[in-house]
């Protein structure tokens, strides 16, 4: 039987099971998002800003561990992605962005761009559909590119060509071959555990390659067998949750207790992680005597950013599996860090204990209001935190179940994406509470997604740190002794905004006012915006490290 080509298309996601889809319908694509949700079983998420949709399927890709996909209109629908699109790229997360595309007969229509050398300029791999009969191998080529590569992949859907007919076929069958992770060489593991038996303090820093291998239990293993504590990127927060070696994130947003440990260990292992300029504090996190092991996937990365020691090319779990088998043969095994002391260190502390509350005015501390907004939550929640300088306090202050519980929308550092982000999330775990941190810019920038949230019926904690401008530029700029007037804007009722939108709204300007909150967290139902005037004096001490970082 032949059926149009956008019909097949929508098919064909659907039976590579595609269940979940984000986007704004045109023209262009149209047909295929109303094909895909009535006849297909694939649910669509409307977004108001092509940008806001790309950051939806980011962070239900990131949450879930699926595929995330996109669906936008021609031209200008591509790019007001991009943004969004350089962000995935930079997280690495597959992805799939369907367009339409002009058609191939048009000459000089207004929509009309080069839209696979617009993506590609950001990192994306591009796709084509070729011909009507072969639109359903190309499609399933897009997918397991975009699967496997672990990046986003962009295919074009021409409208004349959607409207043309082929085959009603099942999609093509890739043959894989099995290919077993990668386990790094015996002479590797070998000169890493000769490390280990002379080390008294070793640490361990899993990053999102570990969390992509899953190697937490061979992680654990090795930290138990070695005497080593744990900690982990950014990117790869509540890894190790539960864990009473648990450090949290290590370099610029570390607790002062994680910096002292991290710096007083002689052999660091690193797994999956990049070892940039925030998880090293700019380099200085480390004694300069320690001896890094790094470990990635790719050549390339090892030693890129920071230097090392060693390099270990393998998956996370399968070098650690490894290790722990060694130390075992040669009958190693170290106390290491894992004294009462240090378990003593780690279990006293308490960030209440390193900063005076600067809440009062009419305005809250929100290292305080995160704090005390922590023990409000249940303890299954997703936390979603947009870019700004804000930011630091809530990856800091509220604490996550596990990795998949984190999404930190700021490997580009654009400002605006924290709320798609946190959406697509609640999308992908809607057994868990997800909860949105945003700064007053960034809420401005997609307020229209506010809407989309509502009307989509998507329970969100939306929680705005406001300080009436961009913190982190008056910082910055005032720290320079330059005028700040271009950074500062009026006040923003976001409560009576979310209001009239349809959302719940409450504005706070007391740790009190949580508790007109707290009915709603126990049964969340729509979005609540909880409008947090937050003292704009209270400056994050990482903030002078990003601007290092841009300098």
């Amino acid at each position: 039987m032949e059926i149009k080509v956008y019909e097949a298309v929508a098919k064909t996601l659907g039976r590579l099971g595609v269940a979940r889809a984000f986007g704004l319908v045109g023209s262009g694509n149209f047909g295929l998002v109303d094909h895909m949700t009535r006849n297909c079983g694939v649910a669509f998420y409307a977004s108001r800003h092509e940008e806001a949709a790309v950051a939806m399927a980011d962070g239900y890709a990131r949450v879930s561990g699926k595929l995330g996909v996109c669906t936008v209109h021609q031209g200008p629908g591509v790019t007001n992605t991009l943004t969004a699109l350089t962000e995935a790229v930079k997280n690495s997360t597959p992805l799939l962005l369907l367009a339409g595309d002009t058609a191939t007969t048009a000459l000089y229509q207004n929509l009309d761009v080069d839209q696979g050398a617009v993506v590609r300029s950001v990192g994306t791999g591009v796709e084509h559909v070729r011909a009507a009969h072969t639109a359903l191998e190309d499609v399933a080529r897009a997918v397991r590119r975009a699967t496997f590569e672990r990046r986003p992949i962009f295919i074009s859907l021409p409208i004349d060509l959607q409207e043309q007919m082929c085959e009603a076929e099942e999609p093509p069958a890739f043959a894989e071959e099995l290919v077993p992770a990668a386990r790094p060489s015996v002479e590797a593991v070998a000169r890493v555990v000769e490390l280990l038996e002379a080390s008294s303090r070793p640490a361990i820093i899993a990053g999102r390659g570990a969390v992509l291998a899953s190697a937490r239990p061979q992680l654990e293993a090795l930290g138990e067998r070695v005497g080593a504590l744990f900690s982990t990127s950014m990117m790869a927060r509540g890894f190790f949750t539960g864990s009473p070696f648990d450090l949290g994130v290590s370099g610029g947003f570390a607790s002062p207790l994680a910096a002292r440990l991290l710096g007083e260990a002689d052999v660091v292992l690193s797994f999956g992680a990049s070892l940039n300029a925030w998880t090293t504090k700019h380099g200085s996190l480390f004694s300069p005597s320690a001896r890094i092991v790094h470990c990635d996937l790719e050549m390339a990365a090892i030693g890129r950013i920071h230097p090392v020691t060693l390099g270990v090319v393998g998956d996370a779990a399968e070098t650690a599996g490894a290790l722990v088998e060694n130390l075992d043969c040669r009958g190693v095994s170290l106390e290491g860090f894992r004294t009462e002391a240090v378990l003593q260190d780690i279990e006293g502390f308490s960030w209440e204990e390193e900063f005076e509350d600067r809440s009062g005015d009419g305005a809250v501390d929100p290292r305080t209001v995160l704090m005390a907004l922590d023990k409000l939550l249940p303890e299954q929640r997703t936390v979603a935190v947009d870019c700004g300088h804000f930011a630091g306090f809530p990856a800091r202050h509220l604490s996550v179940p596990d990795a998949a519980g984190f999404v930190f929308a700021e490997a580009f550092q654009a400002v605006g994406l924290g709320l798609g982000a946190g959406m697509g999330a609640a999308v992908a775990r809607p057994d868990r509470l997800a909860v949105v941190v945003v700064g007053d810019g960034g809420l401005l920038m997609s307020l229209g997604e506010l809407d989309a949230a509502v009307h989509l019926g998507i329970p969100l904690l939306i929680v705005v740190m406001n300080d009436a401008g961009y913190g982190a530029e008056v910082h910055h700029f005032r720290s320079l002794g330059l005028p700040t007037d271009l950074a500062r804007f009026r006040e923003t009722d976001f409560a009576a905004v979310a209001r009239a939108i349809g959302a719940e709204g409450i504005e706070m300007r007391t740790t009190s006012d949580l508790d007109r909150i707290e009915g709603w967290v126990g049964a969340p139902e729509g979005v609540m915006v909880l409008d947090c005037r937050v003292n704009p004096e209270v400056e994050g001490e990482y903030l002078r490290e990003a601007f290092v970082t841009e300098a």
